[in-house]
């Protein structure tokens, strides 16, 4: 195992998974009855939010460069196609801006998993074990 691997990287990846999937199927299921956003396009922020969440979760678990590149590119084209199947769908709308705050947010979370805040995993697997012995 190489040094700079997670130890638990097998189930950080299917907590990542996990969230994939809730994401969808929030994204795809009809909006909640009533209006709980406290302001108008705080959706947006939402978006951007949970795609940065994304990223950064991803990229904490590889880490390398090329396959960062190809996760972010993975989750933009999945919140385009989550918005296009919106916009086909009775109750959600296709909207530009929501795809604009989707790709800003993966962009972050790229530049925040490439900081010491990339290494949040590797540091709670640290307090785990430790806290074992």
């Amino acid at each position: 195992m190489k040094e700079d691997r997670l130890r638990f990287s097998a189930y950080w990846m299917v907590l990542g998974l996990v969230y994939v999937v809730v994401v969808i199927y929030m994204s795809l299921a009809p909006p909640p009855s009533t209006d709980v956003l406290p302001f108008p396009q705080v959706d947006k922020a939402v978006h951007f939010s949970v795609y940065a969440f994304l990223m950064l979760w991803f990229g904490q678990i590889y880490h390398e460069r090329p396959v960062m590149l190809l996760i972010a590119s993975g989750l933009v084209m999945m919140g385009i196609l989550l918005e296009v199947l919106q916009g086909l769908g009775a109750y959600r709308t296709f909207e530009y801006a929501d795809i604009t705050a989707n790709a800003i947010g993966v962009a972050s979370g790229f530049c925040v998993a490439r900081t010491r805040f990339g290494g949040l995993l590797r540091a709670f697997e640290i307090l785990m074990v430790r806290s074992r012995d």
